[in-house]
């Protein structure tokens, strides 16, 4: 069989990023604070040769627009993919509760490049749900930006798990099928809950990031092994599962080597590691 291809990390949080910072002590500060990040500050050549060194070629940064401002602001992204090649590509920062301000900052921001926008629906205060964001999913659809929603658990104390529900997204799925979604982190625990909308609905899917039962193999294991088995993962959610590392919170490297250690098919792996995201990103394979 042929070796797996480079791989594509569909979850990257540059929140301690120097150049994402701007030397901005403030935003450090409010950044450290919500999501109680103790890593340090680091340039981005440093994230740059991890990513290398972990067999991941391309990597989506994640901005995510709470109360307290953008963090990092979307244009210290923009300026990033600007000056680092095809390695990063960026999804904005966007509140859909700005209304008419959050579309046209959407449509702003698919002009500047970004390819589309995390939505972090408990911190920033919406049910996905909510008919009155419909316009802001349907200018999406129209742009082809796909939405990755924060669902499952969350460590951001005045976050409340209910708002991370998975199936909350079920009605964004049903009226706008066109729109691809993907639940980040699985939705754990609410794994069968997530899986089954990414089996029942085409344009849902599932990110594997994040790490809640121990390390990163014992946790890889105990989703694809324990919870949905390989037999079910490698028939059903083949095309529907993208990697993510969740850096800075853990290592891409880790997260790289508990997915591969996993007993499914290469040509599965190959989906889950790259084919997938490329897909959804609309970025013809290398």
């Amino acid at each position: 069989m042929s070796a797996i291809g480079s791989a594509v990390d569909f979850h990257i949080h540059p929140v301690v990023i120097e150049e994402a910072l701007l030397g901005d002590k403030q935003l450090e500060k409010k950044i450290r604070e919500i999501y109680h990040i103790g890593t340090s500050v680091q340039p981005l050549n440093t994230l740059v040769k991890m990513l290398k060194t972990a067999g991941i070629s391309k990597a989506v940064l994640l901005s995510i627009a709470t109360p307290e401002g953008e963090m990092p602001p979307n244009e210290s992204i923009k300026n990033i993919i600007e000056k680092s090649g095809e390695m990063f590509i960026g999804f904005a920062g966007l509140n859909p509760i700005k209304g008419d301000e959050a579309i046209d900052e959407l449509e702003k921001a698919h002009s500047e490049g970004f390819k589309g926008v995390k939505l972090y629906p408990p911190l920033q205060g919406f049910k996905p749900s909510d008919r009155k964001f419909y316009a802001f999913y349907e200018r999406a659809q129209q742009l082809n930006m796909p939405l990755l929603f924060h669902t499952g658990v969350s460590w951001i104390r005045r976050v409340e798990l209910a708002y991370c529900h998975p199936l909350e997204v079920e009605d964004v799925a049903v009226n706008f099928q066109n729109l691809k979604a993907v639940l980040a982190h699985m939705g754990f625990p609410w794994i069968w809950e997530a899986a089954m909308i990414a089996v029942k609905y085409e344009n849902v899917y599932l990110d594997l990031s994040g790490v809640f039962t121990g390390t990163p193999r014992e946790h890889i294991f105990h989703v694809f092994t324990k919870t949905l088995t390989p037999s079910f993962v490698s028939r059903f959610l083949a095309d529907k599962i993208v990697f993510g590392s969740d850096w800075p919170r853990m290592e891409p490297f880790k997260m790289v080597e508990a997915v591969k250690s996993l007993p499914l098919e290469r040509s599965v792996l190959d989906k889950i590691m790259r084919l997938n995201a490329l897909r959804i990103l609309d970025i013809e394979e290398e």
